[in-house]
This record gives C-alpha cells, structure tokens and sequence, in this order.
C-alpha cells in the first residue's frame, strides 16, 4: 500500500512538558511539539498496543512534521504556525512571551528518601507545562479554554495511527496525554496545506543557506534499543518559522533534511 499524507488533530487532555533544556532547578518546556518527540510517542504507543519490543517498528511514523497548537472555531481549527517579527519567536498572533503567560505553568516536584518520607536535599525542581487550555485570569476567548495539536504523517495506513498517546518523558506525573479526536484526515496530492506543514520545520543547515532565523544543535534520536532511546549523531538545524523552499528537502521527525 502507498503512502498517503494524512492530517492528525489532537485534543489535550492533560498537562504537557516538552524538555528544552534546565536552568538551575527550572526545567523549561517548548511550545510546540517537534516531529522527533511524536514520531516517539506514537512508535511507542504502536508498539504497546501490538504488544510489540519498543524496537520495532521505528520507520512506521518517521515523515512527520512537528505539531503545533490550535483552537476550535467552529468546525475549522485555527493553527498557530511559527514564525518570527522583529526577531521574536511567534505562534500564530502569540509571541512567545505571550504564550508562554496564557498557556504555561509551573509544575512543582520532589525526590522523597524512601527511609524518612522527607525530600532529598537538593532534589527540589520547577517542570514548566503547557497546560491543556489557558490559564483562567487570562482567557480573552472562549476558544482559548481548550488547546489541540495538529500536524501532519505520511503512512501506508491511517488505522495504524494510535488513538492515544502519551508525550513527553514526564508522564508519571500524570502529564502528556493526548487523544486523537476525529478520524485522520488524508491530503490529496501535494496540496498547498501539506506544504504549509512541511514549511513549518527544522531545516538542516547548510554552507549554502543563509537565514537570519536562529539555530539549535539537535540530538538526532533513531530509535528504541531495549528500553532506552539511542542516539545517532547532532547537527544544526534552523528553527521553524523561516517558510524554507522544501522542494530539495526531506521531511523526517519534524526536521527537514538536504535530499541526497
């Protein structure tokens, strides 16, 4: 069976952390989910459901782009696609501070001694969320009250998608559940709604390409071995938001990739 183009819309049904790096005891979140991290979590969820070794199975979901939040409006969801005015980061009509005081919190934790019940000295951390729905003193809108993921995954068969999965490595907490809310919806051809999805990744840097949109030194993830997830290399990728030419580019994991 060929491959097929679908559109995957997300409801959160829980508070999320997507690992950007720490700073002291606070341990920030990304706010929006790169390809890497849900080409993870629905291998995972793949793989428990066929009751499959985590190792399996790592090709199934990987031409995936990253998943950004949107709002119900009506019947139509509105996609807060990234982008960059003045040099600030934007979702959508947010710049990122703005997201980040409507939408994130802060998720308070501790290691406990086993033997005295009392926290480990020096174990106190910060976890920022996205909560699933702004924050209450800082709704404007309705549609506000509630956030969904949407993105895009090229697959051979959409009933392989998983209903529910869980993202982020925090999840015993009772953080990262997602639930897939409506039947994936396949995109004909090369329409212009897959390229404006393919647009909105990391592009691979190169000598030739010059952007003035920043770069990340990405920790490129290939799969499971056993239980843990193994590393293949780094490299540089602009971030999303720069609307790359993509007709020489491969998309994998949310990043897009110089075809050979």
């Amino acid at each position: 069976m060929s491959k097929q183009w679908y559109k995957l819309i997300f409801e959160q049904k829980q508070p999320i952390h997507i690992g950007m790096g720490s700073y002291g005891v606070v341990n920030e979140t990304r706010i929006f989910i790169p390809g890497w991290t849900m080409w993870g979590a629905l291998t995972k969820a793949y793989n428990l459901q066929k009751g499959n070794d985590l190792s399996l199975n790592q090709h199934l979901f990987e031409n995936i782009s990253c998943f950004y939040p949107a709002f119900k409006n009506g019947d139509n969801f509105e996609i807060l696609f990234p982008g960059f005015k003045n040099g600030e980061f934007y979702l959508g009509k947010y710049s990122e501070d703005e997201f980040r005081a409507k939408f994130v919190d802060t998720f308070m934790s501790t290691a406990i001694n086993p033997l005295s019940n009392s926290a480990l000295d020096e174990s106190l951390h910060e976890l920022n969320v996205i909560l699933p729905g702004a924050k209450a003193d800082y709704i404007e809108d309705a549609k506000e009250k509630q956030i969904y993921w949407v993105g895009i995954v090229e697959i051979d068969d959409k009933n392989k998608i998983p209903k529910e999965i869980y993202i982020g490595g925090d999840v015993k907490y009772g953080l990262g559940k997602l639930i897939l809310i409506k039947e994936a919806e396949e995109l004909i051809g090369e329409s212009d709604e897959i390229e404006k999805f393919k647009r909105a990744n990391y592009t691979e840097v190169s000598d030739e390409t010059q952007q003035s949109v920043p770069v990340e030194l990405l920790v490129d993830a290939i799969g499971y071995d056993s239980k843990d997830l193994k590393i293949k290399k780094n490299g540089f990728y602009y971030m999303p938001g720069h609307n790359p030419e993509i007709n020489e580019f491969k998309l994998v994991k949310g990043k897009l990739i110089k075809q050979k």
